[in-house]
């Protein structure tokens, strides 16, 4: 390796016969300190890298920003590897992967294929809809709590797959349905296998592959229905949801369904009187 060096000669003096010999000797890396014979120190400067040279007192800085006796070099070099980061280490979680087996995040099921029909779609399970085979009064359901709780008796009387889950298509004045129940990216089913719709955005579309008209025994029920709910599974507007389905709404009114349309009048067709008795829709979560 090869270094130029240039000297000042307002502040430098040239070296002596002693110091050049002396120069011949030594091995010049990043730059060099030469004694001169007045005891002046010359400093080399390269790739923009100094080192300050004092003269008379042969203390010099070095360059990593100590002072001492002569000059010194900092040949320790500093690496820095940066690790390629990925998108869990970022947002500390992994985000679900449809198709791979693992149930994950919101994935309700993931059977690890893209088969139509076998029970997993978009890695949603179906879910079972059933119309109550039993009539109710709609100021005596007990609340929207009181209302699911129906649905899961029914739903367990009958052997149903997780009776528990069941709940009620109701709105009240607090809540509509569509806030209540999964929005499913899987079927909704009858209990005999009719399909009724293949997802939730299908089901509140205003039409339905099938209508709602089968009980939890498999039978048929042709009857209006209590809602309080449009198709869209919004609340219906300027209705009274039998003073939210609790006993001081004998007087009031709500929106019922027919159970037998395609149309949206599944989920909304009139207002009845809160002292008739109707049918609720349950739905599988």
């Amino acid at each position: 390796m090869s270094a130029t060096y240039s000297f000042d000669r307002r502040c430098c003096a040239f070296p002596t016969r002693a110091a050049v010999a002396a120069l011949h000797a030594l091995t010049f890396l990043h730059g060099c300190t030469l004694d001169g014979a007045g005891g002046t120190t010359a400093s080399s400067t390269r790739a923009g890298t100094s080192t300050d040279s004092t003269a008379g007192d042969n203390t010099s800085t070095s360059m990593d920003g100590t002072s001492g006796t002569g000059s010194s070099l900092d040949l320790t070099s500093t690496s820095t590897t940066t690790e390629p980061s990925t998108g869990s280490e970022s947002t500390g979680t992994l985000d679900p992967v449809c198709g791979n087996g693992l149930i994950e995040g919101d994935e309700t099921c993931d059977d690890g294929n893209m088969t139509p029909g076998d029970g997993c779609q978009e890695c949603a399970k179906d879910s079972i809809v059933f119309v109550s085979s039993v009539y109710y009064q709609g100021f005596a359901l007990g609340g929207l709590y009181g209302a699911d709780q129906r649905c899961r008796s029914l739903a367990g009387n009958a052997g149903l797959p997780n009776p528990l889950t069941y709940k009620a298509w109701l709105s009240s004045s607090k809540v509509s349905a569509s806030e209540r129940l999964l929005n499913s990216k899987g079927r909704y089913l009858l209990v005999n296998g009719l399909v009724v719709a293949q997802n939730w955005e299908a089901l509140t579309s205003g039409i339905l592959e099938n209508p709602l008209i089968v009980d939890e025994n498999s039978q048929t029920k042709d009857d209006p229905v209590w809602t309080g709910t449009l198709a869209e599974g919004v609340a219906a507007p300027g209705t009274k949801f039998c003073n939210d389905w609790e006993d001081s709404g004998s007087l009031e009114f709500s929106g019922v369904g027919n159970s037998s349309s395609f149309d949206s009048t599944w989920s909304y067709f009139d207002n009845g009187p809160c002292a008739a008795e109707a049918r609720l829709y349950c739905f599988e979560q």
